[in-house]
């Protein structure tokens, strides 16, 4: 008679793969975040610099600006969110207490 098999989550959980995935999103979340937040600042900055230098209003390119933060940011978001799906469906819990956890787990396991 055959052992009934585990589902996808269950093998998920047993194995690296799942944490190590979460990992990844999670630094991918900030790196998109800080380049979101980069794109503003260094344009800003600029900006703030140039009008001091010619004490006018210098031209300013918001529109490219403007794209690349909310594309960079809705990347972020999205990482967080396949990180946050990935751990809620095999864990049950956050990302942030699935890699807490982590460790306590790795030690109880049997890697005869």
């Amino acid at each position: 008679m055959r052992a009934p098999s585990k589902s996808l989550s269950q093998v998920l959980a047993e194995s690296h793969i799942s944490t190590v995935a979460i990992a990844v999103l999670l630094l991918w979340t900030l790196d998109w975040g800080v380049r979101g937040l980069w794109t503003l600042v260094v344009p800003a900055a600029d900006f703030v610099v140039t009008a001091i230098a010619i004490r006018g209003i210098p031209y300013a390119q918001t529109p490219v600006i403007w794209t690349l933060t909310v594309l960079y940011l809705l990347s972020s978001f999205l990482s967080l969110a396949a990180a946050w799906l990935l751990s809620r469906w095999v864990y049950g819990v956050g990302p942030l207490r699935t890699l807490t956890g982590y460790r306590r787990r790795s030690h109880r396991r049997n890697h005869a």
